[in-house]
């Protein structure tokens, strides 16, 4: 069995989705995956699930917990104990877990050319936002957790194609990236360096005019010390900005949304 929550929440057995359908269902397969293994009070459950200004009705989680329970096709999954429900996961089970195992690989590996296939494989995990289409409170610090984790792995993985000499294949997908991401002054500098080492300086330029007015217009502030160094070696003739690792072949980059 295979629990995902970086997308919209969803159980899967071997290729098919189980049919773990309704907002409130979901909700709960969300908040007990977001503490997988560990007991989530029934207080805390009604209180996210059911705004109300009743006291909330244990009977309806109940009801929940037992649908949930019917619909996962396996009743130890889902237990009650002394301090709530758990939901009882193996660490290969759910893509989250797994999405961190992975960027802690990436995090040991020295090779650049080695960490970027490990970056790559745990971006691929993603189906779209986290915990996506469930608006409860109590998931809000998980998401945005995996949402920075996620796109810090992006700007990561782009750093380490840039060290394996593959800045010309991804001048186009971090163009792509900064265009979605117009406040990262990090993925400006990682598409600034690629253009400039694929020799279009006077593009590389452009960026840093850009994402400037950007950040003036929106923020009030003027660029880091990265943007600002960064534009200043490309004004000196960016000799220093050349690549200091090439990869034995150059591969096409698969572009990460």
């Amino acid at each position: 069995m295979r629990f995902e929550v970086l997308g919209p929440v969803r159980v899967t057995r071997e290729d098919d989705v189980a049919p773990v359908s309704g907002a409130v269902r979901l909700g709960l397969l969300g908040l007990l995956l977001a503490h997988a293994n560990a007991p989530v009070p029934a207080e805390t459950l009604l209180d996210a699930l059911w705004d109300t200004a009743d006291a909330p009705d244990p009977q309806r989680l109940h009801l929940t917990v037992h649908r949930l329970r019917r619909a996962l096709g396996e009743p130890g999954r889902l237990v009650l104990g002394p301090g709530g429900y758990v939901l009882r996961v193996a660490p290969d089970e759910l893509d989250a877990q797994l999405f961190d195992d992975a960027l802690e690989q990436a995090e040991r590996t020295q090779d650049p050319c080695r960490r970027a296939p490990l970056l790559r494989g745990a971006l691929r995990l993603w189906r779209g936002e986290a915990y996506q289409g469930l608006d409860l409170c109590p998931l809000a610090g998980d998401a945005e957790r995996l949402t920075e984790r996620r796109d810090a792995a992006c700007e990561q993985l782009y750093a380490a194609e840039l060290d394996c000499g593959r800045h010309e294949t991804a001048v186009a997908d971090l163009a792509a990236l900064v265009r979605r991401h117009p406040l990262r002054e990090h993925l400006h500098a990682l598409l600034m360096t690629a253009l400039c080492r694929s020799g279009r300086q006077a593009d590389a330029l452009a960026v840093y005019r850009t994402v400037r007015r950007t950040l003036v217009d929106e923020l009030g502030v003027e660029p880091g010390p990265e943007l600002r160094d960064l534009e200043r070696r490309i004004l000196a003739g960016g000799d220093d900005l050349v690549p200091r690792v090439h990869a034995a072949g150059s591969r096409p980059v698969t572009p990460v949304h």
